[in-house]
């Protein structure tokens, strides 16, 4: 994946005009709050995307390896 360039920070009018457009009642008083918890997700997911995660498979091919250091029914 190429760099990305940080995204500017979104305003508390801006979240309120997302929000009409989206046609979600925001009430005001919520506006500054919602802001900073959006631009707190778009920091760690900017900060995810620049991992080097290489060669690693997706986790939708994730197979799970049984343990063989237990069999049920035997003690020790």
């Amino acid at each position: 994946m190429p760099p990305s360039h940080p995204s500017p920070a979104l305003t508390p009018e801006d979240i309120a005009h997302l929000a009409r457009r989206a046609g979600l009642p925001l009430p005001e008083d919520r506006l500054t709050g919602v802001a900073a918890t959006v631009n707190t997700i778009a920091s760690v997911l900017s900060a995810l995307r620049t991992l080097p995660l290489g060669d690693t498979p997706p986790a939708s091919v994730f197979t799970t390896v049984p343990r063989t250091t237990h069999s049920p029914g035997k003690t020790s």
